[in-house]
């Protein structure tokens, strides 16, 4: 009887220990703080977290960088209270607004390129621009 008094007793003290919860910590590597002149009142990230998209009064969208800087204003012209975004289709959609719809913004990437002094064919004018990268690395 004693033994297996003894065997409850280590077993309970052995469970115990193996049940322990592990602590984790976040080491700080920096912050920052963007004055955006207005309050915010929704945020969402793209999916690779490059893109920060900040909803603020009016409908006004304010995309920042990974760095912080603002990089470009979309306004929607109504008000809208909430904002995410979808990875499929790069979309972001708008709701909680005045009336009773919802907003799906679809987002396409456009890249400038500075071709300048690069060979070219073609008009100096051309609205499209299509960049053959033979050296690329």
């Amino acid at each position: 009887m004693r033994q297996y008094f003894t065997l409850i007793l280590v077993f309970v003290l052995v469970s115990s220990l193996l049940g322990a919860p592990a602590f984790a910590a976040f080491d700080l590597k920096g912050s920052m703080k963007i004055d955006l002149g207005e309050k915010p009142l929704d945020t969402a990230i793209s999916q690779d977290g490059r893109w920060t998209f900040v909803l603020t009064e009016g409908g006004v969208i304010r995309v920042l960088s990974w760095r912080g800087e603002q990089t470009q204003v979309i306004e929607t012209g109504e008000n809208y209270r909430r904002l995410v975004f979808s990875a499929v289709g790069n979309r972001l959609i708008l709701s909680g607004g005045d009336s009773d719809n919802v907003l799906v913004i679809s987002l396409d990437m456009v890249h400038n390129l500075d071709t300048t002094g690069s060979p070219s064919k073609g008009s100096k004018d051309a609205p499209v621009v299509v960049a053959f990268f033979s050296d690329y690395q």
